[in-house]
């Protein structure tokens, strides 16, 4: 696919409502001021007789769409400043930003500036959750990287949520902002410098009470109409339990490489950009949960560009490639064939 972009003026999305649901018309005023970046324009109205919420959003692609090409780091860093900072702004204005649909299907964008067009939902009504983690790891997972910058600043995204369990959009936006600006420091690393100078590390979860990022899902309504598609790439339909299915490239069964686990010889097939190999429950993509000589979080394999790239991520028992050992965050290329361990766990890289 071409890394160019056609310019599509509008689209319109229709949310149908029941009758006893109220619309916020406070919050539709707030959603309509184009804050931060977001120039959609929602009101209220009847179609045939249904009522719904209809949504004309400017904007020049799908972010579906957007996502079909080589993402940049920059590119990348600004979509989620973009996403982060409408948060920040709905906050600021008491409006829940549970009502946001914080799914990529529902999502579009202005490729020159980034800004990517959120959905709001200006209702009151209780919202199914998503937590941001999650999104962000999906939507790590649909990202073709372009170059190893684009790489790194996924994969800090990911430590972000392996590091913070719990999520603050404050200090979230906070990291962002350093992202953009290549202003990067681990967590562990700075509880070791802190150790070292004699200073306790401050346990933040006993400073600030817990943001809730819980966006609205979009199985709790249904799309009826979407105007100006711009590819067959994303149709929205309604299923048979009323619920919206939004089909999309990324809906197809992906190929990619493969890692053989020497002493099992089972295949694991490496399906994300960033994958993630170890032993915890959480964050990982292929779980080792039979060998305790593992980290809970080990080591990465990352696509580069259609290249990968073997990364360890400050392991207890380290990371071989070829019989050396791996120093953490040093990328080592990854050709067929090649053997590699997570402390005394061999695996084999195959490309098919």
């Amino acid at each position: 696919m071409s890394d160019k972009m056609y310019l599509c003026d509008e689209y319109k999305l229709y949310f149908k409502i029941e009758d006893d649901v109220e619309v916020l018309h406070n919050e539709v005023e707030l959603y309509n001021a184009q804050f931060v970046g977001n120039n959609a324009f929602c009101h209220e109205e009847y179609i045939n007789g249904q009522r719904a919420l209809t949504y004309s959003i400017p904007a020049m692609t799908t972010m579906n769409q957007f996502l079909e090409k080589k993402i940049h780091k920059d590119e990348l860093v600004d979509i989620i400043f973009s996403i982060a900072d409408q948060l920040m702004y709905l906050k600021a204005n008491d409006m829940s930003i549970g009502k946001v649909i914080l799914n990529k299907g529902y999502m579009y964008i202005d490729f020159q500036n980034m800004a990517v067009q959120l959905v709001f939902l200006p209702i009151d009504k209780p919202m199914d959750k998503c937590n941001m983690e999650k999104f962000i790891r999906d939507f790590m997972s649909s990202v073709k990287f372009a170059n190893k910058k684009a790489s790194d600043a996924g994969y800090e995204l990911i430590k972000y949520f392996d590091h913070n369990p719990t999520f603050y959009l404050s200090e979230f936006y906070k990291f962002i902002i350093d992202l953009k600006n290549d202003n990067i420091a681990h967590p562990e690393d700075e509880q070791e410098l802190m150790k070292s100078a004699g200073v306790e590390p401050v346990n933040m979860a006993k400073v600030e009470v817990p943001e809730t990022p819980h966006a609205a899902s979009a199985s709790s309504f249904k799309l009826a109409k979407e105007v100006k598609d711009f590819s067959s790439n994303d149709i929205g339909f309604d299923n048979d339990d009323g619920a919206t299915t939004v089909l999309t490239a990324n809906s197809k069964a992906k190929s990619g490489p493969v890692i053989i686990r020497t002493r099992t010889g089972e295949r694991i097939r490496i399906d994300k950009p960033i994958f993630c190999i170890g032993k915890s429950t959480q964050g990982v993509d292929y779980q080792v949960t039979d060998n305790n000589s593992v980290s809970r979080r080990h080591a990465y394999i990352i696509n580069v560009n259609g290249v990968y790239y073997l990364r360890d991520n400050k392991s207890t028992n380290h990371t071989y490639l070829g019989g050396k050992i791996i120093s953490s965050g040093t990328d080592m290329m990854l050709i067929d064939g090649i053997r590699f361990k997570l402390a005394n766990e061999e695996f084999t890289f195959k490309e098919k």
